[in-house]
């Protein structure tokens, strides 16, 4: 069974986050979309905010919200978090499963400095996502990549495929919220209400943006 796993530090989660989701989900007819947050990436600089307040909006959204389910699993790991450890891991503990990492273009063009990245594929299916206002060039070798493992639709039950989802995306951007409130700006038509309570509530993001 597919399972799309979106990976992401969600600092905060956001509506752009949640209509990628829900996109991938009615497109790729996809049952169940966890939402896998990055407690320690390994490629990027860390969150401003703490796991716990990250992982409690999280679950927020997707407490609220059929087929959506936060997924701890780099949490409860120790290090750094990286996208190959985590489908091996999923992979073992449940076979039955054929994960789907979704992956925004931007982060696309920058494939081959993920660790195991060559092996990432023999693992999952990738996901790749057109991110608003964002006009990222491919490097030849992530292209050849992409070209010898492309498919317009998942064929079920197999991995090393990767699919591209034309559809546009909502042009909202965890920097963009944090800018807002850390200015004094309005912000909550780009979250969903609980999380716009949680984050005055604990007063997050107020000094200073990233």
């Amino acid at each position: 069974m597919f399972v799309g796993l979106y990976g992401g530090t969600f600092d905060p989660v956001h509506l752009g986050h949640i209509h990628v989701a829900q996109t991938v989900q009615a497109v790729l007819e996809m049952r169940e979309i966890r939402w896998v947050l990055s407690a320690r990436p390994g490629h990027r600089q860390a969150p401003m905010t703490s796991v716990e307040h990250r992982w409690n909006m999280l679950n927020l959204v997707c407490d609220t919200i059929d087929g959506f389910v936060a997924d701890d699993i780099e949490i409860l790991n120790p290090g750094l978090s990286y996208t190959y450890d985590t489908v091996v891991q999923m992979r073992r503990s449940s076979p039955e499963l054929c994960p789907c990492w979704i992956v925004g273009h931007d982060s696309f063009t920058t494939l081959t400095s993920w660790y195991q990245w060559q092996a990432l594929l023999d693992e999952c299916n990738l996901i790749v996502v057109e991110r608003p206002d964002q006009q990222c060039s491919t490097p030849d070798d992530v292209e050849a990549f992409e070209r010898d493992r492309s498919c317009d639709r998942l064929v079920p039950n197999r991995v090393g495929q990767i699919v591209r989802l034309e559809a546009a995306m909502l042009p909202v951007s965890a920097t963009q919220v944090r800018a807002k409130v850390s200015s004094g700006g309005e912000f909550a038509h780009l979250l969903t209400p609980p999380v716009y309570t949680y984050i005055n509530d604990h007063q997050l993001y107020a000094e200073k943006a990233a």
